[in-house]
């Protein structure tokens, strides 16, 4: 008896011994663990460095069985960055950052926010104008598993049980910044090339513009429509193959103000080729043509859906009469051809050129059967011969697509708006149709 007395009185030692150590070990870690544990802030706002103004951390003691946490509330001290003279400034995220919430309204009108929302929804934001705006960006490091609302407001100094989602543990809480700003930006024009050939295609970037009013642009060249961009605004002028060489101005009008740039035309030689006369068709075949094609000249632009090169219609032909050639009827030289006539083998699949929504699919007196695609930007195809029609309008079709079967002729014309552009540089991936393309 007395063998095990001392047995269990030895035993009750080591245990209150390594009680004692393991006290010991973690009010060590407890006090060495300090709020330098804390990831570095690191955030910017444009090119400023954003200074901490609140923040809650779970920082992990003894190896990740416990944490200890770090709180701080936020104060109503906001710092001030000056005049930025961006129209949209970057947020520049940390490193170790999982999620970012930005909210963003008027300095001094109240609550209302013009944003809210993840950094990453802040890329599509546009500012209502320049002025003088308040902001709270809050940044979280959360381990896969946990979300904001799991994570809790735990008071400064607390001990907790680590969540266990990440080996080996790491800090895990949130930063928040208070700022105010005053944005000053004036619009700036960029285009992809400052002289184009006839029948080429220049982009025109609309940048550093607030406000969220579609720009106007006015040019000789053709009607075109702004679509949104990475950068701002985004549209595509063309020139057709009679486009008068020499510069022609482009003016733009955004948020009242209107900006000008010049685009340069040269001249191209398109050649001739034989025609035949195209055969005579009714006053009801025109009306019908003009009442279903004319109406796609100034339709409403959509987002850009093409992405790289197009597809030319049909893989297998010879052209007959090209985009710009010359007609020569009869010995003599007639009007210039604004589309492109090819020889195709009757029962070939037709392949719609590009990502694109089917706006026409029917039979047309004047054209046959005819396929009409918007790919966006105000960019069409207009396909006319075809010998039968698997699409229906309304319908998206991807670049590829079999849409339809070739005939012994086939007409392709690709306009922006109302005027034809040469189909070749589309197909080689080459023009401002591919300028930055996003």
């Amino acid at each position: 008896m007395r063998i095990i007395k001392h047995i269990l009185l030895w035993l009750v030692g080591v245990a209150l011994g390594v009680a004692v150590l393991l006290g010991a070990v973690m009010a060590a870690s407890y006090s060495f663990t300090t709020d330098g544990s804390r990831p570095d802030p690191g955030a910017q706002f444009g090119s400023a460095a954003l200074a901490v103004n609140g923040s809650c951390w779970r920082v992990p003691l003894i190896g990740g069985m416990l944490d200890k946490a770090f709180y701080a509330p936020s104060t109503l001290s906001v710092q001030k960055l000056g005049v930025l003279y961006e129209a949209h400034p970057e947020v520049t995220l940390p490193e170790w950052a999982t999620h970012a919430t930005l909210r963003i309204t008027a300095d001094g009108l109240g609550d209302a926010a013009y944003f809210d929302g993840t950094v990453e929804e802040y890329a599509g934001f546009l500012y209502p104008a320049n002025g003088e705006y308040k902001a709270q960006l809050t940044v979280w490091r959360l381990p896969v598993g946990m979300t904001d609302v799991d994570f809790g407001q735990p008071a400064d100094g607390a001990i907790l049980r680590n969540s266990g989602l990440e080996r080996p543990a790491r800090a895990a809480g949130y930063y928040q910044y208070s700022f105010r700003f005053t944005i000053q930006a004036s619009a700036e024009l960029e285009l992809s090339a400052q002289r184009i050939e006839q029948g080429g295609v220049a982009a025109l970037e609309i940048s550093g513009m607030v406000g969220s009013g579609t720009p106007t642009v006015e040019t000789d060249l053709g009607s075109v429509q702004c679509v949104r961009s990475p950068a701002g605004w985004r549209c595509y002028i063309p020139a057709a193959y009679n486009a008068s060489a020499g510069s022609h101005d482009i003016a733009v009008t955004v948020n009242g103000e209107t900006l000008t740039i010049a685009l340069g035309v040269s001249a191209k030689d398109f050649g001739e080729a034989e025609a035949q006369p195209d055969p005579p068709a009714s006053a009801a075949a025109n009306e019908e043509f003009r009442n279903v094609i004319w109406a796609q000249y100034e339709a409403q632009a959509r987002d850009k859906l093409w992405h790289g090169a197009f597809l030319c219609p049909v893989e297998l032909y010879t052209v007959l009469l090209d985009y710009g050639q010359t007609r020569v009827m009869d010995g003599a030289r007639t009007t210039q051809s604004n589309s492109t006539l090819l020889y195709t083998i009757p029962g070939d699949p037709v392949r719609a050129p590009a990502d694109g929504v089917v706006v026409v699919a029917q039979n047309l007196a004047l054209t046959g059967n005819t396929i009409v695609i918007d790919h966006g930007c105000g960019l069409r195809s207009y396909l006319y011969g075809l010998a039968d029609l698997h699409v229906e309008k309304g319908q998206s079709v991807a670049r590829g697509d079999a849409i339809g079967q070739a005939g012994e002729e086939l007409t392709m014309d690709f306009k922006i708006g109302s005027k034809s552009i040469s189909p070749w540089p589309l197909f080689q991936t080459s023009g401002g149709l591919f300028w930055r393309e996003f």
